[in-house]
């Protein structure tokens, strides 16, 4: 039976870069990799990007991924860092994954908070005015302290410079899910049967493992919950990654089919 191809999704303010590690370490393996984007996260920064963007929803994203897959001529694991893991939670009810492979992956509807630096971090939003009309970029301190914590300085800096803006809608249905009338970050338990992996980072400050497992949980069987201690929320770039890719593969190579 031939492997199946592999779809790399990236998170917010990225672009398939964030995904390259993982890409180069599953071609070596014999997997057919693919890294699509989001609609506008290829557009350099200016007023096509900010046209692009602005107002852009999770709901379109998913889309744009679902789009691309119809086209493949086999159903592909997803293996989604942080927004591209609630993407690939979307798309399972659809039937359109085999399986998907979760990397610190950002929240869907229904998951609270369970630190206080995730409800700081809400508030910061919330002080922050009519974001969700806006197309904000990254804050390197924020950035620094939240999701690139593990990491040298250095390295925080070369990973912050190349990220860019996001839609401040995306991170309006991310963050205040409660208030989203359309629901769009709900997934369809009752229709979602892909197995999932759930990689969760100790040190993320995005979604700690505490968060992380109350989303698992909703799964049941069907998901697997792992730990990987020290690692922050972009731990697909740290030192080490190569560790968590032999544990997705090794993963990939046991789990049950659908």
């Amino acid at each position: 039976m031939p492997k199946p191809p592999i779809v790399l999704l990236h998170g917010t303010n990225a672009q398939p870069w964030t995904m390259e590690t993982f890409k180069s370490y599953f071609e070596n393996a014999g997997f057919e990799c693919h890294t699509p984007s989001y609609r506008g996260h290829g557009l350099p920064e200016g007023d096509a990007r900010n046209d692009t963007l602005t107002g852009a929803s999770i709901a379109d994203y998913v889309e744009d991924i679902a789009h691309y897959i119809r086209e493949m001529e086999q159903r592909p694991i997803v293996i989604g860092h942080s927004l591209g893991g609630l993407i690939a939670q979307l798309l399972s009810p659809r039937e359109l994954i085999e399986a998907g492979v979760l990397i610190n992956s950002s929240i869907i509807h229904g998951t609270l908070p369970t630190t206080e630096m995730e409800r700081a971090l809400g508030k910061m939003f919330m002080s922050a005015g009519r974001f969700w009309e806006m197309v904000p970029g990254q804050d390197f301190e924020l950035l620094a302290s939240y999701g690139l914590n593990t990491m040298p300085e250095r390295q925080q800096h070369e990973i912050c410079d190349r990220l860019g803006t996001e839609s401040g809608a995306v991170l309006f249905e991310l963050f205040f899910w409660i208030y989203d009338v359309n629901q769009t970050t709900k997934v369809d338990f009752a229709n979602a049967k892909a197995p999932l992996l759930f990689l969760s980072g100790s040190e993320d400050k995005v979604v700690p493992p505490s968060t992380a497992l109350t989303m698992a949980d909703r799964y049941g069987s069907l998901a697997t919950f792992e730990v990987i201690e020290g690692r922050c929320h972009y731990m697909q770039l740290e030192d080490g990654w190569e560790d968590i890719a032999a544990k997705s593969m090794k993963w990939i190579e046991n789990m049950p089919r659908v």
